[in-house]
């Protein structure tokens, strides 16, 4: 028998079993959808918070309170406990370190934002409108103006809030209530670019730091910052410059290494924690996603070992007619490798159209070439392996006693 014949012996009898074996393709598909569902979001994830790195910059240093305990992923401010807190005292020491140009500080407030009869929870950052833009690239606009000095009153938005939270009803000039208290919308980012402040998936709104100290009332204290970002002049040592701002906020704060309250985080140090962090996370969820393969390959077994009881006879009638047992051993394989490869395209197809929903919901994710083409080796590999014991076991059958059978 060549290659076409099995191929067509084997998809006959596919064909034959019918609701059978798209039973056992189902655990396939799962098992590969899910592989392809869960790492493309991870990879989606990790390209976000690639970009958001990439906005802040290399020369870029970030100060925030909390010691050596990670309030958020990177770009996203956190709050701090009554004793982790960074003042505008900790700005203008920043300030006097050696190979620091430009030093900009930042708040984080949650707030209640009404625009007409829609109303939504999220954070908005109240940033120092004479540096902001030196320390953060915030995205081209779509329609309006930055933050200047002198603001008051007024509130940037992103494209995400705009969309997301008011249905694209918001425009420039529109008033927005902010727990209760009027805003007119002076500017909207044409893109969620990453920037800094708070938003996450919902995007993100700025609006003057005296502003923003005033809808946090009593939450902050009096010159209490909830980040403080430093730009590195040009022809310095990143790594010097951020030890040497850590070992000044240690001696301002008469702190050490162990019991420091803030933590500083260069680029290369949310470089470091974002490849750790994916890393984990991936690993993770392909364990995860390798328990459906397995389940699925033991359906593929079972299967295989019900259609050699069940053909018992047949083979008997191909040995007496001159089949060899190699023959025998490749029908049964191409049969568990088509539905490995059945699984495998549909499982990869349905995968594709899960990352298609979930960006419906602000989850972007990512399907590279090299996660299809081995989610696609995975599967037929699976429905071999998982074939090749049964098939074996066809081999074995005397053709006498193969052709009493009944």
């Amino acid at each position: 028998m060549n290659f076409p014949d099995l191929f067509g012996y084997a998809l006959h009898h596919l064909r034959h079993r019918g609701l059978r074996t798209w039973l056992t393709l189902l655990g396939i598909v799962v098992g590969i959808s899910s592989v392809i569902l869960l790492v493309g979001l991870v990879d989606g994830l990790s390209s976000s918070i690639d970009a958001r790195l990439s906005q802040l910059g290399s020369d870029i240093i970030t100060i925030s309170p909390g010691g050596t305990a990670m309030r958020g992923p990177p770009g996203e401010e956190g709050g701090s406990s009554s004793a982790d807190k960074l003042y505008m005292k900790d700005v203008e020491i920043v300030k006097g370190v050696n190979g620091v140009e430009t030093v900009s500080p930042s708040i984080s407030v949650s707030v209640d934002v009404a625009y007409r009869d829609k109303t939504s929870k999220m954070t908005i950052t109240g940033v120092d409108t004479e540096t902001y833009l030196k320390t953060n690239t915030l995205g081209n606009l779509s329609e309006g103006r930055y933050l200047e000095k002198g603001d008051r009153g007024v509130v940037l938005l992103s494209s995400s809030v705009v969309d997301r939270t008011f249905n694209g009803k918001v425009k420039v000039n529109s008033r927005i209530d902010l727990d209760g208290k009027a805003y007119r919308v002076i500017g909207i980012l044409a893109e969620d670019n990453g920037g800094f402040g708070g938003g996450g998936f919902g995007g993100r709104a700025y609006l003057p730091i005296d502003d923003a100290r005033a809808l946090a009332g009593t939450d902050l204290a009096n010159d209490e910052v909830t980040r403080i970002q430093a730009k590195m002049a040009k022809g310095y040592n990143l790594t010097t410059v951020t030890e040497d701002i850590t070992w000044t906020l240690q001696q301002a704060h008469q702190v050490t290494a162990d019991d420091q309250d803030f933590m500083v985080m260069s680029p290369t140090f949310m470089e470091e924690q974002r490849a750790a962090i994916m890393g984990t996370l991936t690993i993770f969820l392909g364990l995860v996603s390798a328990i459906s393969l397995i389940v699925g390959g033991i359906g593929i077994s079972n299967t295989m070992f019900m259609s050699v009881l069940e053909r018992t006879r047949e083979i008997g009638v191909l040995k007496a007619i001159g089949a060899t047992s190699s023959q025998i051993r490749n029908m049964f394989l191409m049969e568990s490798a088509m539905i490995g490869l059945s699984g495998g395209i549909l499982g990869i197809a349905a995968g594709w159209v899960f990352i298609q929903i979930a960006a419906t919901f602000g989850y972007a994710g990512l399907i590279s070439a090299f996660m299809v083409g081995l989610s696609f080796a995975v599967s037929v590999g699976i429905g071999i392996v998982a074939g090749t014991y049964p098939a074996e076991q066809a081999t074995k059958v005397p053709a006498v006693e193969a052709l009493r059978y009944e």
